[in-house]
């Protein structure tokens, strides 16, 4: 099994490689193939998740929700950081790869974007300077081993502002048969047939494995629990043949003083 240092090893090689693939593992954004159209289109997607997460706040929890500072978790090259830029006052983009922090600064400089910091992450989120409206990560989660994730919602819930609000992803299904899971189970052990598999989709022979991972959604309900958390809402997401929810959860409202 793939270690947690491991897995951020591997997510620094993928910035190296293949920084727009490893966030959507769309062939069409293989390094040796990206378009200025499929370039366009990722950030584009982006836009409109933030769009979604957004309506989703005001909708359900706080109709007059804006975020003076906001966080992006996993943030990557900045498909969903940016977004949040331009709607918040400041934007916190947090990521364990190099690679992909300068990608994301090279892109957000692109779009004249001011207000974007861009921290390179550890377990205990020490550069991250709180609090923040709004606490996002998507499709981020699931790279990390459960242990660590579990520790890193804690911290990020803590990041949370009074009345501000946590949109974090958390995969905890994955519809597959019991021959994948065997096939998964000879690529990770059996030496050369990682290579192998990468070879035969017309992939480097070293390209490292993506570690995916499934959260107990109990012990993560404990955790809001734990933080405080006056409101929920809750969206399932489908990510292939992965299955998560994208949790909303609201802190309460300062008490007034005196």
């Amino acid at each position: 099994m793939m270690s947690s240092s491991d897995s951020d090893q591997a997510w620094r090689q993928w910035g190296e490689q293949n920084p727009y693939f490893a966030v959507l593992t769309d062939r069409g954004l293989r390094r040796e193939s990206l378009t200025p159209e499929a370039l366009t289109a990722f950030f584009a997607s982006g836009e409109t998740h933030v769009r979604d997460v957004l309506d989703t706040i005001r909708g359900h929890l706080d109709p007059a929700f804006r975020p003076a500072r906001a966080l992006d978790f996993g943030c990557g090259v900045g498909r969903l950081l940016f977004p949040l830029a331009e709607v918040a006052d400041s934007a916190v983009g947090v990521d364990v790869s190099p690679a992909m922090l300068a990608e994301a600064r090279t892109q957000a400089e692109r779009r004249n974007l001011t207000n974007v910091r861009l921290v390179e992450s550890d377990d205990a989120l020490s550069r991250v300077e709180g609090p923040f409206e709004l606490v996002h990560s998507f499709l981020v989660l699931q790279h990390i081993p459960v242990a660590r994730g579990e520790q890193l919602i804690r911290r990020l819930l803590e990041l949370v502002a009074p009345g501000g609000v946590a949109a974090l992803h958390v995969p905890y299904a994955r519809d597959v048969s019991p021959l994948r899971r065997v096939f998964a189970w000879i690529r990770r052990t059996m030496p050369g047939a990682h290579g192998v598999v990468n070879w035969i989709r017309g992939a480097r022979w070293a390209q490292p494995a993506m570690q995916m991972n499934l959260y107990d959604l109990g012990r993560v309900f404990g955790l809001l629990e734990q933080a405080g958390v006056s409101q929920i809402h809750t969206r399932f997401v489908r990510d292939g043949e992965y299955r998560g929810v994208m949790l909303y959860a609201r802190r309460p409202e300062a008490a007034p003083r005196g």
